[in-house]
C-alpha cells in the first residue's frame, strides 16, 4: 500500500494543487485535447471544440506522423495532467480520456522517475481510478487493435484494462480499424449524451391553488385513459407557481417531485429536465394536452386553449465536458495509421457537430 501511494504521488504531485488559482472559471463548452505518441509526444492543449474550431483539431490529427516507439503510459499520464492543470468551466459535468493503441508500451518509464513500465502503469491506473478533476471522476476508455508484433497478448489486454476506468464496459479490443472506427463513433455519441439534457418546457395560465393538473403525452380523449403523463398539485408561493407531489407515469425526469415555474405574465413555464420514456427515448410533445381534476365529479377537464405548438418546447441544454484523445502513432500501425486518423477526425466531427451550446426545437 505504501509503495502504491508513493507511486501515485510521484505521478500526481498534490492533485489539489492542479486546480488553477484564478477563481474565474473558463467559459462553458466542450474542451478537447489531443496527445499523439510514438518515441515522443505530440500535444494539442485543451481548447473549445465547436463547428468553428474543429478544423484546428482535425488539422493537428492530419499532421501526426509515424515513428518507432510506444510511450503509451506516459502519453496517457500527460493527457490527464493537462486536464488537471487546465482552468475548468463552472458547469463541468464530464472528464474523459479516450486512448487508442495497437501495441505494448516501450520506454515510458525512461520519461519518468519510475523503475519499470509496470510501476508507471500501476500509478497511471491509480490516477484514473482515484483522481478527480474539477470535482469529476475520470471516465477512461481504451480501444485496442492488436498489432502483428504483439506476442504477449495478456500484457496487451492488461494495458487496455488498466488504462480504462471500467474494464467491463470501457475496454474495446477489436480486430480491425473499421471496428475501431465504430467504437470511436460510439464513444463520441456516449460522451455527447452524458453532457446533454433534453428539457421539455410546458406553458400554462396560472391555476387555482390546490388544483390537480395532468399533462398527457399520448393521444387520448380522456386523461383517465392516459398511460404517459405528468401529474402534480398546483400551488403558489412567493408569487411563483409551483407543481408539488409530481408523479410520472410512463415517463422519467431528473426534475423530481417539485418544480418552480419561470413566470411569464399570467402564465407559468415549467421545465422538466431530461424527460424521456421508460426506455430512455426522448418524449414527443406532439399530442400534449393539459387537464385539471374537478373534485366534485372526480373527472378530468381538458384545457382547450392549451396547444402543443404554442405552449410546449424542447430545449437541448449542454453542460461542459473535457475530453483528452490519446492516439498511437507508432510505425507498427503501417497502413492502418491513415485509417486511425480518419476515425479520430470522425470522433471530432461527431462531437463538434452535436455540441453547439443550446438549441431549441
Amino acid at each position: 500500500m505504501a509503495l502504491l501511494l508513493a507511486l501515485t504521488l510521484s505521478v500526481c504531485t498534490s492533485c489539489n494543487k492542479h486546480e488553477n488559482d484564478d477563481n474565474i472559471p473558463a467559459p462553458s463548452g466542450l474542451y478537447l485535447g489531443v496527445v499523439g505518441f510514438n518515441d515522443q509526444l505530440y500535444t494539442m492543449d485543451l481548447g473549445l471544440l465547436n463547428n468553428s474550431t474543429k478544423h484546428n483539431f482535425e488539422a493537428f490529427v492530419d499532421n501526426l506522423t509515424m515513428q518507432n516507439g510506444t510511450i503509451l503510459y506516459h502519453a496517457v499520464n500527460v493527457g490527464i495532467e493537462k486536464m488537471a492543470r487546465a482552468k475548468k468551466p463552472a458547469d463541468l459535468i464530464d472528464v474523459s480520456v479516450v486512448t487508442f493503441t495497437d501495441g505494448l508500451d516501450q520506454g515510458s518509464y525512461v520519461m519518468s522517475n519510475f523503475n519499470s513500465g509496470a510501476e508507471y502503469l500501476t500509478a497511471v491506473n491509480s490516477r484514473i481510478l482515484n483522481e478527480k478533476i474539477g470535482g469529476q471522476a475520470i471516465s477512461a476508455y481504451s480501444i485496442g487493435v492488436r498489432g502483428s508484433d504483439v506476442v504477449n497478448v495478456d500484457d496487451f489486454r492488461n494495458n487496455l484494462e488498466k488504462l480504462s476506468s471500467d474494464p467491463q464496459h470501457n475496454v474495446f479490443e477489436v480486430n480491425s480499424m473499421s471496428e475501431a472506427s465504430e467504437k470511436f463513433a460510439e464513444i463520441a455519441q456516449q460522451l455527447y449524451n452524458q453532457s446533454t439534457y433534453y428539457n421539455v418546457t410546458l406553458r400554462l395560465p396560472a391555476q387555482e391553488p390546490g388544483v390537480v393538473i395532468r399533462f398527457t403525452f399520448d393521444d387520448v380523449q380522456n386523461a383517465a385513459q392516459s398511460q404517459c403523463y405528468i401529474q402534480g398539485t398546483y400551488v403558489r408561493s412567493g408569487g411563483l407557481g409551483q407543481l408539488t407531489d409530481i408523479q410520472y407515469v410512463g415517463l422519467e425526469s431528473l426534475t423530481g417531485t417539485t418544480t418552480i415555474s419561470a413566470p411569464d405574465g399570467i402564465f407559468d413555464v415549467f421545465s422538466f429536465k431530461n424527460l424521456n420514456d421508460l426506455q430512455g427515448n426522448q418524449i414527443s410533445t406532439s399530442f400534449v394536452k393539459l387537464w385539471s381534476l374537478i373534485p366534485a365529479t372526480n373527472q378530468w377537464q381538458v384545457n382547450s386553449e392549451f396547444t402543443p405548438s404554442g405552449n410546449t418546447e424542447i430545449v437541448d441544454e449542454y453542460k461542459s465536458a473535457m475530453i483528452m484523445l490519446v492516439l498511437d502513432c507508432s510505425s507498427s500501425l503501417g497502413n492502418d495509421f491513415t485509417s486511425m486518423k480518419t476515425a479520430a477526425n470522425q470522433f471530432i466531427e461527431t462531437l463538434s457537430g452535436n455540441y453547439n451550446g443550446r438549441r431549441r426545437r
